[in-house]
């Protein structure tokens, strides 16, 4: 039929075997017959149903009419006032306090159904000529805002913070420079044999005289090492707290499945020595290093510290270690990366000044003050040079005063020079009394003659040799290995580990004669018999055999028992590291806890925002356009829901089958919030990037004893405080469009946050279980299996068994669902029989409307419970979000845990 809505349409089609006829009806009546033949339905005929209200003549005789149906509230019936019009609901932009008449919505604005017009509240704005219920206003203005403050403070904030490290470097050089003339004006009227306090760098005592046929280019490394001591400072740095000798005995350390890749090594490095560590691939260099620093746990053997038997990871707060690769926050620059490892770790009996002037006293020694206010840099940014920042890398470490340095090869990817700097800083370190190891892989003659011990691993992790560097030579001089006069001893005695250099006088020699040599060797300590050398060797030999036949070992009948145990090691593990708050401590130094972790945390991770705006920035700019997309999928004229009208009780058949089914259901509310839902999941994908890029610094600065509390609780506070933003920038644009229907702004918005919470927390699990490379597609396709799943936007909840609905009770997105569904269905209550609706779900749509027979848009219900209240729909979405954040936290927690040492 014709309508308010549609006029290009036949008069008044029928509705099943009925048929109005509003020229015979008085406006705000209903009259009809209940025939499809035109031609036989006029009043008096044996077909008409409906009553008339006026005094009606057929030619002949006077018919006095009854009075007829009335049409219900939100209906407008015109009758013969206008017969191009039939029943249907008040049409969109009028109003109609009766039946009779429709009234232009001129003052707020008038919905389809509408008794009376609607006024705006709040920040709230109208539009009286359009469908919708809100146009650019306040709440839109007040959002504008929001937007533009955020892009102030990151570009602002990013202009203080640069232009602050850059006077800060000045006043640092100016003060040095100072301090420098200074120096040299009382050095001059000092007597020249007055012995200097501090630490200097003496790089003549340590060059050794032994061997006469070398001299020659001893002297000639000597007088180079004088060339470039000449333009170093003087080292500043001072003693540790405490000194801590290490003694160990028999090392091993067996990892099931690989095998034993450390034997038998013994000795002892004492505080204020420099010591290296050398030897071919997979002779167990950096596994040494790592049980020196208590990364990890021996198998065997033993090792006492300060002379008691004790677990290195006691020790954790004065231990440093250096990784391999250059591990820092690249978005920060050097003095900023430094300061924070100084304020995590060093005591806080300390001054904030006196950690400052630490961090002064590093960078100096390192030389790499004057780009102290320079970015790090990756890949993606041009930052400072590769040894630039291999000398923030032991910084680090070297700031927080360590008693024991263990250092992975810290000057490979260097230049000589940068080499001999960063040596003779270590070495500078070691003589103030700390106690440093360091790996090496063949490093030049001048660096190696500045190490006092050297211990040389064979592979398969034995010893060849332990001892002070100057009695290298000596020793494999006698043992047939005479270092050639123009050769790098550090070459040379490689290659002779790795068994390219022959035996000089027999021919059967094996590389592994050497582990027996040295276990007889007069130069170890703790030497034993030739017999019971040969028979450790034996033990091992054949130990070596036995695990290599043992390859198929997961055919064995015990494997399971020994699967078994090995997971319920792990797991004792697991959970021993997730509930255990601290662990063992024998240094005394304490260090900030949680709350002061946290503070120093949020702080950088603020820092970090504000040094590199441009991600925020992007991430805004995605939300706007995701945001404003949405309307266009909403046609300009639709209508989102459409109900059972609530005045719909006549008893009259006729009447009560033509405006039901006149009348055709509509329920597009959970359609839209489908296609909210994948718009914000796919901009929340950038999610990724909050844990997974910073994983290796995580596992760097909790292993050294930052709080992974501290660090989940700052990182999340500082990304939920832009979440806000976030969610304004989504809703400003899309919720202004003409097109976009959506009511009740605080709670939309309030749901938008929480959705947004929940898809956060699946990209920073995702990045933390799988990394930043492919966490975004896992935290895609999981998000869009709970959309589809569990968000009751696809499947209708009314029709899920109890098991179902349970289920999906635990997911943020249903409760948002249900939540913004209930509160637009709330708009509609006075005009519409929502709850009606929303019971009839596709599997309960027979004769959900008609009389008899299917009627027109049933099945358009989804079954929630309108009964809940807004409060708990908020109170259990904002649960079930931010639960996601906890199970980020036990990812965090477990999650290649044994790193975390």
């Amino acid at each position: 039929p014709r309508s308010a809505f549609n006029q290009s349409g036949p008069i008044c089609s029928t509705v099943a075997q009925y048929l109005y006829d509003p020229a015979n009806c008085d406006a705000g009546y209903w009259c009809g017959c209940d025939t499809q033949n035109q031609t036989m339905c006029y009043p008096g005929s044996d077909h008409w149903i409906g009553q008339f209200t006026t005094k009606y003549t057929n030619g002949s005789e006077l018919i006095i009419g009854e009075l007829a149906d009335e049409c219900p509230p939100t209906y407008y019936c015109p009758g013969k006032s206008n017969v191009d019009v039939c029943v249907d609901l008040c049409p969109p932009k009028f109003y109609c306090p009766s039946a009779a008449e429709a009234i232009p919505c001129e003052d707020g604005y008038c919905p389809v159904a509408s008794i009376a017009p609607r006024k705006c509240q709040g920040l709230e704005g109208c539009n009286e000529d359009d469908l919708r219920r809100f146009t650019v206003g306040g709440a839109s203005g007040v959002m504008l805002v929001i937007i533009v403050a955020a892009f102030v403070y990151l570009f602002a904030g990013r202009h203080m913070v640069v232009r602050k490290a850059r006077i800060n470097r000045e006043k640092k050089m100016a003060a040095a420079r100072d301090a420098s003339d200074s120096v040299n004006t009382t050095k001059e009227g000092e007597d020249n044999g007055a012995e200097e306090k501090e630490v200097e760098v003496d790089v003549d005592s340590e060059i050794p005289e032994e061997s006469t046929k070398r001299r020659g280019l001893r002297q000639r490394i000597k007088d180079r090492q004088e060339s470039r001591g000449k333009g170093r400072r003087r080292s500043t740095l001072t003693a540790p707290e405490m000194t801590v000798d290490i003694a160990f005995e028999r090392l091993r350390l067996t990892i099931p499945g690989v095998g034993t890749i450390m034997r038998g090594v013994s000795g002892k490095i004492d505080h204020g020595n420099l010591t290296a560590i050398m030897g071919p691939s997979g002779a167990g260099k950096t596994t040494f290093l790592t049980l020196m620093s208590g990364k990890v746990d021996r198998t065997g053997g033993m090792i006492t510290v300060n002379a008691e038997e004790a677990q290195l990871s006691e020790f954790r707060n004065v231990i440093g270690f250096v990784p391999q690769e250059d591990i820092m926050m690249r978005d920060l620059t050097v003095e900023e990366n430094v300061t924070h490892s100084a304020l995590m770790r060093l005591p806080t009996n300390w001054t904030r000044e006196k950690k400052m002037a630490r961090v002064d006293e590093v960078l100096e020694s390192l030389e790499i003050d004057h780009i102290r206010d320079s970015v790090v840099g990756d890949e993606n940014r041009r930052g400072i040079s590769g040894g630039q920042r291999k000398r923030v890398n032991i910084a680090m470490e070297m700031v927080v005063k360590p008693s024991l340095c263990c250092l992975d090869e810290p000057t490979s990817g260097l230049d000589s020079t940068t080499s001999f700097t960063v040596m003779n800083s270590l070495r500078d370190m070691a003589r103030a009394g700390a106690n440093v190891i360091t790996v090496l892989h063949q490093p030049k003659y001048e660096v190696f003659e500045l190490f006092d011990n050297v211990l040389l691993l064979g592979k398969g992790g034995m010893t060849v040799y332990y001892g002070p560097t100057s009695g290298l030579e000596a020793y494999f001089e006698k043992r047939g290995f005479p270092c050639p006069p123009r050769a790098n001893p550090a070459d040379y005695y490689m290659d002779v580990l790795s068994g390219i250099i022959p035996h000089a006088d027999n021919d059967d020699w094996k590389r592994e004669d050497l582990f027996e040599e040295w276990m007889t060797a007069e130069e170890n300590a703790d030497r034993i018999s030739d017999e019971d050398a040969a028979k450790i060797m034996e033990e091992v030999n054949s130990a070596d055999r036995e695990s290599e036949g043992s390859a198929d070992e997961s055919k064995s009948r015990f494997f399971l028992f020994r699967w078994c145990g090995g997971l319920m090691k792990e797991l004792k593990m697991v959970f021993n590291h997730v509930v255990k708050s601290g662990r063992p401590d024998k240094t005394g130094r304490k260090t900030p806890g949680d709350l002061g972790q946290f503070k120093l945390l949020f702080k950088r991770a603020a820092l970090q925002r504000v040094r590199s705006p441009w991600g925020t920035v992007l991430n805004i700019i995605l939300m706007i356009i995701a945001g404003s997309i949405i309307p266009s999928l909403v046609p300009e004229d639709a209508n989102l829901y459409v109900g059972i009208p609530t005045g719909i009780n006549s008893t009259n058949e006729g009447q009560d089958a033509y405006l039901r089914q006149n009348v055709s259901p509509i329920d597009e509310i959970p359609g839209i919030l489908l296609n909210v839902y994948f718009f914000l999941l796919i901009v929340s994908c950038l999610s990724v990037n909050i844990f997974g890029p910073e994983r290796v610094v995580f596992f760097r600065e909790t292993a050294a004893g930052q709080h992974v509390t501290s660090y989940w609780a700052a990182k999340t506070l500082e990304t939920l405080l832009w979440l806000p933003v976030f969610t304004c920038a989504f809703v400003v644009l899309g919720y202004s469009s003409p097109a976009w229907l959506i009511q009740s702004l605080a709670v939309y918005w309030t749901f938008l946050f929480l959705t947004l919470v929940g898809f956060y927390g699946f990209g920073m699990l995702a990045s933390i279980l799988v990394g930043a490379g492919s966490a975004a597609l896992l935290a895609l396709v999981f998000g869009i299996i709970v959309i589809v799943g569990f968000s009751g936007s696809v499947n209708a909840y009314g029709d899920l068994n109890s098991g179902g609905q349970k289920f999906s009770n635990f997911w943020f997105l249903f409760w948002a669902t249900q939540g913004l569904s209930s509160e637009e269905y709330s708009q509609y209550e006075d005009r519409f029989n929502v709850t009606r609706l929303n019971e009839q779900t596709p599997d309960k749509q027979s004769s959900a409307f008609g009389l008899g027979e299917q009627s027109v848009g049933a099945g358009q219900g989804m079954g929630f419970d309108l009964s809940s209240s807004k409060a708990r729909n908020i109170g259990i979405c904002a649960l079930t979000a931010y639960a996601w954040f906890i199970i980020v936290l036990y990812a965090l927690k477990t999650k290649d845990h044994r790193r975390h040492r």
